[in-house]
């Protein structure tokens, strides 16, 4: 049986490929419709021209056409999102304009002054995909991979009657560096229970077969002796992959640093990369030299992003065309898209990451707020495994986040300032409370032309 399957953002030449390729890899999906959509016509033919080279080297079957949005959705079995609202020029004031206010950003796409930023943003645009989807495709799920996926998850399902799941990979990231420092023969050996909101999970019973106590090998001295010894970067076998290597720095980064140090203080270890975690308390990115001792990079996007960009399409095309050969293309990647997408068209049941409404599944965090565990995947749906509580030295700082989430998805719906400013205000990361309306009101200016709900 086939499918049909819309792509907003189909144009990412860091992401469609991989994720395509994962599907084109997924035998019950052959033969489905893939429809690209996007806003930049070039970078939709080069993806298109490359998808079309792996479906035909796989001999999947898939029909790969580019189309305006609305022919996209119109009766999708599913619609996939990969997109980033503004480009690198909203994403650079989103960190240039914080730092005048103390906060130095090391991701910035999911909390304090630039994930609220990013959320202004992008919840119009996710909203609006899902009433069109209420429309032409009502029975359809949304499954997609933008930041900030908490608050895009919890904007599309409090504003619409779409289902929708958010999907990371920093969870499987953080699982491949512990099956490395832990010396775990395969990715079964070691698994954990997990439960928070996205690129602030927290890892419960972690198990690695054959190690008894596995605490006494999580600590700062033990990862760092790790780091020191292992042979080239850890690879996590996602999207990540490619991008890491594409804006590598030339120094020594320990990029779980962060998680080690709070796992010696609070007993948990955080499933995200450092430089995520770190933004969800109130002490590491206030000072570049607090930042330098954790290993945390200051992040920017000039030069290296858009250099980055260029780059990844100049060799997309060279795959394309034949100049040069194909990235390997022999099994899916560790992202967990296309097990999303198998279930819930094929039927095909699997457990996934995934960020969705608490339901329960996490028991002391807010209902309805979007709360990142495993869930189970089926035709039926994506259904959140009960994972118990948030530990109690995480509850408070989540507890927080939560709020300072909810206030921001509120601040876009309705156009509030009050609110968003309020977001800005409760943020753990931001430091100088007396000044937030001033910040705020800098990143609405810079952020105008793409806040349809604000008044100027």
């Amino acid at each position: 049986m086939s499918f049909k399957l819309a792509f907003i953002g189909g144009g990412s030449v860091l992401w469609v490929p991989r994720l395509g390729t994962d599907l084109f890899l997924t035998s019950t999906l052959s033969g489905s419709e893939l429809c690209l959509v996007d806003i930049d016509p070039v970078s939709v033919q080069v993806v298109k021209a490359y998808l079309d080279k792996v479906n035909a080297c796989l001999g999947s079957k898939w029909k790969i056409k580019i189309m305006n949005e609305d022919h996209a959705l119109s009766d999708a079995d599913c619609v996939l999102v990969s997109i980033s609202t503004g480009g690198f020029g909203a994403m650079h004031s989103d960190y240039t304009i914080p730092e005048k206010y103390g906060v130095f950003h090391s991701v910035g796409d999911t909390v304090g002054p630039a994930g609220i930023s990013r959320t202004l943003r992008n919840v119009p645009v996710f909203v609006d995909i899902a009433r069109k989807m209420e429309r032409l495709c009502p029975r359809a799920w949304m499954v997609h991979v933008t930041n900030p996926l908490t608050q895009i998850t919890r904007a599309v399902t409090k504003a619409t009657s779409i289902k929708c799941a958010g999907l990371c990979h920093e969870y499987t990231a953080v699982m491949q560096m512990l099956k490395g420092l832990l010396k775990a023969e395969s990715d079964e050996a070691i698994d954990s229970i997990c439960a928070g909101v996205n690129h602030f999970t927290v890892l419960k019973e972690i198990t690695c077969r054959g190690i008894y106590d596995i605490s006494s090998c999580l600590t700062v001295k033990k990862y760092l002796e790790y780091e020191l010894k292992k042979d080239g970067r850890i690879c996590t076998g996602t999207t990540d992959d490619q991008l890491e290597e594409l804006i590598a720095s030339h120094e020594k980064i320990y990029r779980y640093h962060v998680n080690f140090f709070l796992y010696e203080q609070l007993g948990f270890l955080p499933a995200a990369g450092g430089g995520h975690v770190c933004e969800n308390f109130p002490f590491f990115n206030q000072n570049p030299a607090t930042m330098q001792k954790f290993g945390i990079i200051r992040k920017g996007v000039l030069p290296k992003r858009p250099d980055a960009k260029a780059s990844r399409t100049r060799d997309v095309m060279d795959m394309a065309s034949g100049r040069k050969p194909l990235e390997s293309i022999e099994s899916r990647s560790h992202e967990m898209l296309a097990l999303a997408v198998e279930s819930l068209l094929a039927g095909v049941p699997h457990r996934i990451i995934a960020a969705l409404p608490n339901i329960g599944q996490v028991s002391n965090l807010p209902t309805e707020a979007v709360v990142e565990t495993w869930a189970m995947a089926s035709r039926s749906g994506i259904h959140p495994v009960a994972s118990g509580e948030v530990p109690a030295t995480f509850h408070g700082l989540l507890q927080q986040i939560v709020i300072e989430q909810e206030l921001a998805v509120e601040a876009a719906l309705a156009g509030s300032v009050k609110k968003a400013i309020q977001a800005v205000f409760l943020s753990p990361m931001f430091q100088r409370k007396d000044e937030a309306e001033s910040l705020l009101l800098e990143l609405l200016d810079a952020n105008k032309d793409y806040l349809p709900n604000f008044k100027f």
